[in-house]
């Protein structure tokens, strides 16, 4: 057996030795993209705040928060702190066998900034999780003969093989899945439609067989907003049928939107929200929901329900401790007004950049949630490409050059979905300034003014070298 890799030997390695290792043991493909884009050849030594340092000197302003994950930015200094003093007492690290204290005041204060009676929490690892922990609550509330769960077409909710059976956005991808039975697609968006599937599966006497509706409040990757009073007519439905809604915040969540959550636009109150992403302040894989009073007594309340859901990680104290950090940054720093005031900005910035390159078909924000379409101007450069995966790589070119040329001429980190490649997808942090927006704005100028045919035949090359 060769020697075991120390935590020294990792720091030690060089960047193609990391970038080798990483391509035969965690995924080819995706270290593959990692150097067509530029990503593989330096590295980040220190992340702070909206900025991400690496080994040459450069500092990257990111734009993309890692996913949504980095709310209030890399390595605040609060979180640093309670995860710090946590670790330096030597306290217990999982609270199993006694209530928690630090968990108590995190769910009191989750049932603070929830509407209504959306107070009973639940911690777990992951969004996925989350919608999974969410889901097995609306089916026990409804039984056994209302199993029917209503989702979107455009929506993504996990890849367990539960939430993928309710995310719209991976039907591609699902063709390799058996999904579960009785997942209804309504559009986003469209109520006579989700009134249609209601009435569709109501017998004469009864109740209708449905017993969940799962949406996204807005639909975070295209920044789809439903039509006015979408939300209202919803919540109006699902209470006429009977029928439990979980509105999804992963991405959402926390500040993003230029409100607390996202359902916080409508006015209304859900009857589960899941959230994970911010939630663990960048530090820990950490997610939840968080259900109405009477909802989780009738799946849960009596004793020998009480752990019918449950999960081994809920809340370790590090998690725990970053979290009600997270939540109190976001007040105390004014980051959710700040998401809501700079996003404004960045959209009449993008819109006057719209203005002046065809390429950008079409911006939106709302708060800090922002994307740019593209025009596809180099589809001609698809015969270039073998194999079946052609269409694939070719519907990246465009969106792949910018992100590259934005990373390695003007130090700037953004990226695309992963279900629609013609979108560059902006998710700073809530903390990025209106001058790091107007650095932005100039550097994505300079980068649509080139000749794209020639960049994006750069990006291609390194597809076929890589």
């Amino acid at each position: 057996m060769d020697k075991l890799l120390s935590l020294r030997d990792a720091k030690a390695l060089s960047n193609d030795e990391v970038h080798k290792l990483f391509s035969s043991h965690i995924n080819p493909s995706l270290g593959k993209m990692m150097k067509m884009l530029g990503f593989t050849s330096k590295r980040p030594v220190r992340a702070e705040g909206t900025s991400i340092f690496f080994d040459d000197g450069a500092e990257v302003t990111d734009f993309t928060a890692q996913f949504g994950i980095m709310n209030v930015g890399h390595n605040h200094p609060r979180i640093l702190k309670a995860r710090e003093e946590w670790a330096k007492n030597k306290e217990l690290e999982v609270w199993k066998f006694f209530p928690s204290p630090y968990q108590a005041a995190l769910a009191k204060n989750l049932s603070l900034i929830f509407p209504g009676d959306l107070d009973i929490s639940f911690f777990c690892n992951s969004g996925a999780e989350a919608n999974e922990g969410a889901l097995k609550m609306a089916s026990k509330v409804a039984g056994a003969d209302r199993p029917i769960v209503v989702h979107t077409d455009i929506s993504f909710h996990g890849k367990t093989h539960a939430t993928l059976s309710v995310s719209g956005s991976e039907s591609k991808q699902n063709k390799h899945f058996k999904l579960l039975p009785d997942c209804v697609s309504v559009p986003f968006g469209d109520i006579d439609a989700l009134k249609e599937v209601f009435i569709a599966n109501k017998p004469r006497f009864g109740k209708t067989r449905v017993s969940t509706f799962i949406v996204e409040a807005i639909r975070a990757e295209g920044v789809h907003v439903p039509p006015d009073g979408y939300l209202q007519e919803v919540r109006r439905l699902c209470d006429d049928f009977g029928v439990t809604l979980i509105l999804d915040e992963v991405f959402t969540g926390f500040g993003r939107t230029g409100e607390m959550f996202a359902f916080n636009h409508s006015g209304i109150t859900p009857d589960i929200v899941t959230f994970s992403k911010t939630f663990g302040g960048g530090k820990a894989t950490f997610g939840g929901y968080v259900a109405r009073r009477k909802l989780f007594e009738k799946a849960y309340g009596s004793m020998n329900d009480a752990t019918l859901h449950s999960t081994t990680y809920n809340g370790y104290g590090e998690e725990i401790v970053s979290a009600i950090e997270v939540i109190n940054i976001l007040h105390e720093e004014n980051l959710i007004e700040k998401s809501r005031e700079t996003g404004k900005y960045l959209l009449e910035q993008l819109n006057d950049l719209k203005a002046h390159h065809s390429l950008v078909k079409e911006v939106k924000c709302v708060g800090l949630l922002c994307c740019i379409r593209f025009e596809n101007s180099v589809a001609k450069l698809a015969k270039l490409v073998p194999g079946k995966g052609s269409s694939h790589v070719i519907s990246k070119l465009t969106t792949g050059g910018i992100i590259s040329q934005l990373f390695e001429n003007h130090n700037i980190l953004t990226y695309t979905p992963p279900h629609d490649f013609d979108l560059l997808f902006l998710t700073p942090p809530l903390t990025i300034t209106k001058q790091q927006v107007d650095e932005l704005v100039t550097a994505l100028d300079e980068v649509l003014g080139v000749n794209f045919s020639e960049s994006s035949q750069v990006f291609l090359k390194r597809y076929m070298q890589a």
